[in-house]
């Protein structure tokens, strides 16, 4: 099986102010399932392509099974691609250009035949063999692209955004089905995507990028319950984390629209890391903004009242805009059995303050993230 492992990668292209992709580095067990999340530009997809053998490494080492294989070809490298753009053959059918890789390979034709078989009834696929790509929906052909790839096991399997095209229902089965083969093949996938959901529901690990650099790398729930900085909490998790912009003081956090006792865990961790009158970020997730008597009887300095300006019906949940000026609007995600909110409603609400994380206002990073780390 393989391992991977990518030292100090940088892409600068020529004439750039800035590297697309900055001292980028990451070691990669065999069978591992990698997501690399972040917004547009960030670098995630420049750095498959490196990875891919598409891009030319500007410094650093792309290290294959205890090789330096930066200037081995893309076709030499032993992996499977797929793409957001299908790239399949219009003259060739289904079950050609699911094949095709195998036939390269001078795979038998009865073993061809079985492989393609069988992929093509995991992606639901095996109606469509005969047809040609223009005569399938956008999302069939991806699902043909998908298993074009899969249909061998590779060194590596890399992807980059190949559910953008999907409609939501297709894309929620097909990502459970991605991660099926994955555990079934055995081999490392290198996964791209924007969508933090896909990130968290298929990855061993998150490598979370912005800017070219690397923010966090960890499982989901590393990254969820414990953000490295501002903008990892902020992109992981939906809704996104509430940040309040405020000041700590003798065990309490003020901001202009609410003062809240902070737990004593927090309150030692702020003391002794010297932020007693200090300013700072409070990070309250959706799950910690609660509303209703027993709440209010639970936490009772952690009780303040605004108003709701915003309701989005989700079935099971709620989301409730509030206003706290001057700050922005934030959410809360309330159980439909908890409370019933209307617009423009006076609304008490209050903080489990079991829950909540704090940054430094200068840094953006986390203060608890920080003082572990030290640990």
């Amino acid at each position: 099986m393989s391992k991977i492992s990518l030292r100090n990668i940088v892409k600068k292209y020529p004439n750039a102010e800035h590297c697309s992709v900055s001292d980028f580095n990451l070691d990669i067990e065999e069978g591992e399932f990698i997501v690399l999340v972040g917004p547009s530009g960030c670098g995630k997809s420049t750095t498959l392509r490196m990875i891919a053998g598409l891009e030319d490494i500007t410094s650093g080492e792309f290290i294959l099974d205890g090789e330096v294989v930066n200037n081995v070809s893309s076709k030499d490298r032993d992996i499977a691609m797929v793409f957001q753009s299908y790239a399949l053959y219009p003259h060739m059918s289904v079950r050609e250009n699911v094949g095709y890789g195998l036939k390269l390979r001078n795979y038998p034709a009865e073993t061809t035949k079985k492989q393609v078989d069988e992929i093509s009834k995991d992606l639901f696929l095996t109606q469509y063999l005969e047809r040609k790509p223009k005569e399938l929906s956008g999302g069939q052909r991806q699902r043909v692209a998908l298993g074009r790839a899969m249909v061998r096991t590779p060194k590596l399997y890399l992807m980059d955004e190949p559910l953008s095209n999907l409609d939501a229902k297709l894309r929620t089965t097909t990502r459970s089905e991605i991660s099926r083969m994955h555990r079934a093949k055995g081999a490392i996938t290198i996964y791209v995507t924007h969508d933090q959901v896909e990130a968290m529901t298929m990855a061993d690990r998150i490598v979370l990028m912005s800017m070219g650099e690397v923010q966090q790398i960890g499982s989901p729930k590393e990254l969820f319950t414990n953000p490295k900085n501002c903008f990892v909490a902020t992109f992981m998790g939906m809704p996104s984390m509430n940040l309040i912009e405020g000041s700590y003081k003798a065990g309490n956090f003020s901001c202009d629209s609410f003062t809240i006792a902070v737990s004593d865990t927090d309150k030692k961790i702020l003391d002794d890391a010297g932020y007693d009158g200090k300013s700072l970020f409070l990070g309250a997730r959706s799950s910690a903004i609660r509303s209703g008597k027993k709440y209010e009887e639970a936490f009772p300095n952690s009780c303040f009242e605004t108003t709701a300006m915003n309701v989005e019906y989700l079935g099971d949940s709620v989301n409730v805009f509030f206003n706290a000026e001057p700050n922005n609007l934030f959410v809360g995600t309330l159980g439909t059995g908890e409370r019933e909110v209307e617009v423009d409603e006076k609304v008490t609400l209050v903080l489990d303050n079991t829950k909540l994380h704090f940054f430094d206002s200068e840094t953006e990073e986390s203060i608890k993230y920080t003082i572990n780390q030290v640990k």
